[in-house]
């Protein structure tokens, strides 16, 4: 029987113990998800008075390869963040619930624990989930938020009647920093899939490049890169993926030169860590371990031709932040953020296309170590703001 491809499942787990599996605690929606299982092949090409080059063949040390590419989900890029080293930090949000019945088009909502003002709500579940922005909250409990933005009559109204009681989360903010010392536990993760034939598991996998790509025209596009363990045969697991909506590329604003620019055409930007699963003396095949290197950033902007502020820092090596910034709309999808910084950047290459109907300009950047971007270590090279709807770290 021919199998759907579509219909394959991929499940992740964050490991308390690199190459020890872990059955999926999250599912994974995914454009492209390739592996491949290598093993080198041990050639006995010794001369033995015979017409044969390879005289017998045997199976040598093994590691696998993962290399995906997914849409920007909100709720889910901050996985890829930390297996690059990226460590979250949580703050903000609440959780809470409505003291009072909501009906549709209601202008307020009585919360039993307050809110910051100006949050965006994630009002509800099911099919009453609604965003919702309110501005300064009064009252001292019950708190009462009067709606700016929302999908009801008017534009600042609730969409649809909620109970009293139905669940209203704040948004949280995830500050993901570098912090590597000589103690700490370097993150790894069980990938398992199931597509109709067979059901896998890869242990021990290590994240050795994260690529963003960001092009107005699309939706942003976030491209993992794994080395870990051989597979092995898994139990099945129950795929519930996340329904939230990727972040949009049109809503991408850019930060460098010390100012907002709105000339931002594609964005490639590529986190990258020289990854090796040692073989050593462990009696086994498989590797003793995935080792990460250090960090580097890099990153190729195309951006329209329209004065020199972009190329002088080339010219001039102005190492000033870039920062690429990353939102949803509110009412419809939650409008949840991305930011990510590099607050040393340095243009190293500039090239003026003129082929092309209006002038653009191409360049290359990297990131430049600084204590902005480190967290508790002290020195980073990027780092990466996220708001959410999530309240635990990832």
């Amino acid at each position: 029987m021919t199998y759907l491809s579509r219909l394959t499942k991929l499940g992740l787990a964050k490991e308390s113990v690199q190459g020890t599996y872990l059955a999926p605690t999250v599912s994974v929606p995914w454009d492209t998800a390739e592996y491949s299982d290598a093993t080198t092949p041990l050639r006995d090409e010794s001369v033995r008075a015979n017409d044969v080059v390879l005289q017998s063949l045997a199976q040598g040390v093994y590691q696998a390869d993962w290399a995906l590419t997914t849409s920007a989900y909100p709720d889910f890029i901050g996985n890829w963040l930390v297996a690059m080293g990226l460590f979250d930090t949580v703050t903000g949000g609440v959780s809470t619930t409505l003291a009072a019945a909501a009906t549709a088009n209601a202008t307020s909502l009585s919360l039993t624990a307050s809110v910051p003002n100006n949050s965006i709500l994630k009002l509800d579940t099911g099919a009453s989930l609604e965003y919702v922005q309110v501005g300064t909250i009064t009252g001292a409990g019950p708190y009462t938020a009067p709606i700016t933005t929302g999908g009801g009559t008017g534009s600042n109204t609730t969409l649809y009647a909620h109970a009293s009681g139905a669940a209203v989360v704040s948004q949280y903010t995830h500050t993901f920093k570098q912090n590597r010392s000589f103690t700490t536990t370097w993150p790894s993760y069980s990938f398992t899939t199931n597509d109709g034939v067979e059901q896998r598991g890869w242990a021990g996998c290590v994240c050795s490049e994260l690529a963003v790509k960001i092009d107005p025209k699309g939706l942003i596009k976030v491209s993992p890169k794994f080395t870990g363990w051989q597979s092995a045969t898994q139990a099945d697991f129950a795929y519930a993926a996340s329904t939230a909506s990727p972040l949009p590329g049109w809503d991408w604003t850019v930060t460098n030169a010390g100012a907002s620019s709105t000339r931002g055409l594609t964005m490639d930007l590529t986190l990258k860590r020289a990854v090796e699963a040692i073989h050593a003396s462990s009696g086994t095949r498989g590797p003793r371990e995935v080792f990460p290197g250090a960090l580097e950033v890099d990153g190729t902007y195309k951006a329209i031709f329209e004065n020199i502020t972009d190329i002088n820092l080339f010219r001039t090596y102005i190492q000033q932040p870039t920062v690429h910034t990353l939102t949803q709309p509110v009412i419809q999808f939650g409008g949840s953020t991305l930011t990510l910084t590099m607050s040393v950047s340095g243009y190293v290459t500039a090239k003026v296309a003129n082929s092309q109907a209006y002038l653009q300009l191409d360049t290359t950047m990297v990131g430049v170590a600084n204590t902005t971007d480190g967290g508790a270590s002290g020195v980073g090279v990027a780092s990466a703001t996220l708001t959410n709807f999530q309240t635990t770290a990832y």
